[in-house]
């Protein structure tokens, strides 16, 4: 049964994703689209039959991964595009090769769910269409989750395998994506980056990125809009990652950093998701810092909608600003 629920729900995606291919051509909107509109139905019908990700501290985490990832084993991977396993700084992970790949920049997308859910093979749908649509070699990773392996477990796996990939191809230029959990990681691994002297990403995309743990953001004003998200939940998830006493930890909350020193930087987000002062707060940082700084806010989505790729006109602006972006410091 859950089976047949979730490759009707595939199918509704996939014929979303087909029919708003052709509009989506980095149209600015003032409202969802009907592509948007009807990814939201299918979203909030996953969540309502138990197939989707709601995090609100009602569901037991472990059960909340195992549905997430049987919900996005049904995504389609990009055709064309060849997948291999790799193990890079003793964390494992897949590189997705495109057909006629170009070799003047590598990507390493990192997945999210909320620190405890996801790994390189459920990424294998939103990577390989950033693949095939950018033809940029993409990588993805397996980190540790929580709560089995807490904060900074993840952290450090994130910046094993980031060393390694940059170390794997000198003299290219390495971007960090990510949305969610894994926005907030690219950030951390940018910062850690930053103060081990190590090589900087020549840019960061974090989608949607949580930046505190702690509860010391107001998220009131968009919270009781999302569907995915809530306030409750992010305070769940915060003791399922890590500690109390490291919950004002940078490095667990970049709210308490100052976000000094960071590579440009390109963000998108959802005005009604709870996480919507997490973006602010990046971005009012980061021009604070004088960091190159491209931001949008999108209006009546849903949180992470960047992950819909070409199948909204709002999330394929986003894919397509995104590699415009990557393209314009390449060489920088």
């Amino acid at each position: 049964m859950k089976s047949v629920f979730l490759k009707s729900i595939a199918l509704t995606l996939t014929v979303t994703l087909t029919s708003g291919f052709a509009m989506a051509q980095q149209q600015t909107v003032s409202k969802a689209s009907p592509q948007m509109e009807a990814v939201k139905v299918a979203t909030k019908q996953m969540i309502d039959q138990g197939f989707g990700a709601k995090f609100d501290g009602s569901t037991d985490p472990f059960h909340l991964r195992q549905i997430i990832e049987m919900a996005q084993e049904y995504l389609a991977i990009e055709p064309n595009v060849e997948i291999t396993p790799v193990v890079m700084g003793g964390i494992e992970g897949e590189l997705q090769t495109p057909q006629g790949a170009r070799d003047d920049a590598i990507l390493i997308y990192i997945h999210g769910g909320g620190m405890i859910c996801g790994n390189a093979k459920a990424s294998r749908g939103y990577a390989s269409a950033l693949a095939g649509e950018s033809k940029f070699p993409v990588y993805t990773l397996t980190y540790r989750l929580a709560p089995e392996h807490k904060f900074p477990a993840g952290l450090d796996d994130c910046f094993a395998f980031y060393k390694a990939v940059i170390s794997k191809h000198p003299g290219k230029p390495v971007f960090l994506l990510g949305e969610s959990a894994g926005a907030y990681y690219t950030l951390v691994t940018a910062m850690k980056a930053r103060d081990n002297g190590v090589k900087m990403p020549a840019a960061i995309f974090p989608y949607s990125p949580l930046i505190d743990l702690s509860g010391a953001l107001n998220r009131r004003r968009a919270a009781t809009h999302d569907f995915t998200i809530t306030e409750e939940g992010m305070k769940w998830m915060g003791d399922l990652y890590c500690q109390p006493e490291d919950q004002k930890n940078p490095y667990a909350s970049p709210y308490y950093d100052d976000l000094h020193g960071m590579p440009p930087t390109f963000l998108a987000w959802d005005q009604s998701e709870t996480l919507a002062a997490d973006s602010e707060e990046v971005v009012k940082k980061l021009l604070e810092q004088g960091t190159e700084c491209y931001f949008k806010a999108y209006p009546d989505c849903f949180h992470a909608f960047a992950l819909t790729g070409r199948g909204t006109p709002e999330s394929y602006e986003v894919m397509r600003n995104t590699i415009n972006f990557i393209e314009a410091h390449i060489n920088k």
